[in-house]
């Protein structure tokens, strides 16, 4: 997901759906970034409310190594 919102740089929470199809796992797995600080989300109060997600500045390093280590691998 890290790669994902690094290449994309901001996402809908539907968006982050399409990679994660069970909507636990996904909340579950937002909840757990956001309490390391890798990634944030920016809530828009229209109708319907639209949540958008994007990497924080430490998020951008993890993933930039992530992605490293990626190119070395494939």
């Amino acid at each position: 997901m890290l790669l994902f919102l690094h290449e994309k740089r901001e996402v809908r929470y539907t968006d982050l759906t399409k990679l994660i199809s069970s909507r636990g796992t996904l909340a579950l797995t937002l909840n757990e970034l956001d309490e390391e600080k890798l990634i944030q989300r920016r809530v828009v109060t229209t109708k319907p409310i639209q949540s958008y997600y994007s990497l924080t500045m430490k998020g951008e390093k993890v993933a930039t190594q992530l992605n490293e280590i990626k190119q070395i691998l494939d």
